[in-house]
């Protein structure tokens, strides 16, 4: 039975390339910073890269290089409220009793400060969201 409209296909695959690049930088950057034995999972994604149109050299993609997170949910705020009751005030002073408490190395001192910097401001627009919220619903009330 023949078919009443034609199959319309898209030339343009920009979603499934994108998608294929950010794979392809994950798994090269697993090889090159952690070992993983991938290499025949690169070979795939660039074949498919090159099919679909991706014009570039697929090698030339930059590995993703993925930080570890140094602190569980929660953690770093509850530090911060540890610290700032035994009586720190600047975040450069917080952040040096949180190196000094995980037994980090000192050099850590400048990231942490600002992951402590980071967390404030998030909980400071977090609790102010939440007020607007609870007076928003008092007056409805």
């Amino acid at each position: 039975m023949p078919r009443v409209a034609p199959i319309v296909r898209s030339t343009r695959y920009e979603h499934a390339i994108n998608t294929l690049v950010a794979k392809r930088s994950e798994i090269s950057g697993l090889i090159r910073f952690k070992g993983a034995n991938l290499a025949h999972q690169l070979e795939h994604i660039d074949a498919v890269l090159l099919i679909l149109g991706y014009k570039g050299d697929p090698s030339q993609i930059v590995p993703l290089r993925r930080q570890p997170s140094r602190f569980r949910k929660g953690e770093l705020y509850r530090l911060i409220l540890k610290c700032e009751a035994e009586g720190s005030k600047a975040n450069k002073e917080t952040a040096q009793r949180i190196v000094a408490l995980k037994g980090w190395e000192p050099s850590l001192v400048e990231r942490i400060r600002q992951c402590v910097n980071t967390a404030k401001v998030r909980r400071r627009r977090k609790t102010k969201l939440a007020a607007l919220a609870a007076s928003g619903c008092e007056d409805r009330g």
